[in-house]
């Protein structure tokens, strides 16, 4: 797997995650913050906004709907 696609499925996963636990777009954002100010991070995809958002839409959408998004 390429460099940038590992990287951006790592930002997938931590939101999945994060949207697991309940937290909202802005305590996802702000997670992701803390944990890129706290542990030395060489994936700058975990600042990319516009990048967490579609995540979380995904993860969102896949968790109230019980599948896999394909949109």
């Amino acid at each position: 797997m390429g460099k940038v696609k590992q990287a951006i499925q790592e930002v997938e996963e931590e939101v999945v995650s994060l949207v697991r636990d309940n937290l909202n777009l802005k305590e996802v954002k702000a997670w992701l913050r803390m944990r890129t100010d706290t542990i030395p991070n060489d994936n700058p995809y975990m600042l990319d906004e516009k990048l967490i958002e579609t995540c979380f839409n995904k993860a969102v959408w896949e968790r109230d709907n019980g599948e896999e998004y394909w949109g």
